[in-house]
């Protein structure tokens, strides 16, 4: 027995009318399966006809889906590799609240060595401005 199952695809909203331009063309899409919800990638071939294969198809543009009856046939599903994710781990308040006052502070001496840099800097300027003036006076004289 062939389970008929039903997906989704999201259409672009510039481009609506994308499927019909292409229809029985193999196309590279993410399809989300209703039951499970699930999203994946896949080449598929898309139909309004149907056929040995085919499943039911949604079409949805921006807040609402496409009119007419659509299928969608499975050609190749990309194998992807589970992506890793990271899991957080909860820590106590307190700890927390260490790494908020650690980063704080480190964020103080960076202002701290930025504001020390930018004193130098402005003394070493005016220094030079001192000298032109003192250069500028000598030679009026």
């Amino acid at each position: 027995m062939n389970d008929v199952k039903t997906y989704t695809i999201f259409v672009p909203e510039d481009d609506l009318e994308k499927f019909l331009k292409q229809e029985g063309e193999i196309l590279n899409e993410t399809l989300i399966d209703e039951e499970t919800r699930e999203q994946f990638q896949a080449k598929v071939i898309v139909s309004r006809t149907g056929g040995k294969d085919f499943h039911n198809l949604h079409l949805q543009g921006r807040g609402a889906f496409l009119s007419g009856e659509w299928f969608v046939k499975i050609v190749e599903m990309d194998e992807e590799e589970d992506e890793e994710f990271t899991i957080f781990e909860s820590k106590r308040y307190g700890q927390r609240r260490g790494y908020m006052l650690r980063s704080m502070m480190a964020e103080g001496d960076k202002a701290a060595a930025k504001k020390e840099t930018m004193t130098t800097e402005l003394q070493k300027r005016l220094k030079q401005k001192q000298k032109l003036v003192e250069e500028l006076l000598k030679k009026e004289k």
